[in-house]
């Protein structure tokens, strides 16, 4: 399993128009092969945004990242970027699941 945290920076004056855009490619990631998790997070200081994501294994990451419909978002949003993405990507070996509170 591959883990992804992609650390984006928008600029104020853009945050709207990448949450619109946002909004558009999560359920066509969602349905591609491999995605088992797409979610996007605001980072506590407000000024950052994390895509978390999960793929069954890094082809399917490679696949989803050459999609066209996610070059046709990195060609909208990225001028309203105010700092370079940062991409953490994580191999995972194994997973345990943990009742908190038990």
């Amino acid at each position: 399993m591959i883990l992804v945290d992609a650390e984006c920076f928008i600029a104020p004056e853009h945050r709207g128009d990448f949450i619109r855009e946002v909004k558009k490619i999560v359920p066509v990631v969602r349905n591609e092969n491999g995605c088992t998790r797409y979610e996007l997070v605001v980072g506590i200081s407000g000024d950052s945004y994390h895509f978390l994501e999960e793929w069954a294994g890094r082809k399917h990451l490679d696949d989803h990242i050459a999609q066209p419909h996610m070059r046709e978002y990195f060609e909208k949003t990225t001028p309203w970027q105010s700092a370079t993405t940062k991409l953490k990507i994580y191999e995972v070996a194994s997973t345990e699941s943990v009742t908190m509170g038990e």
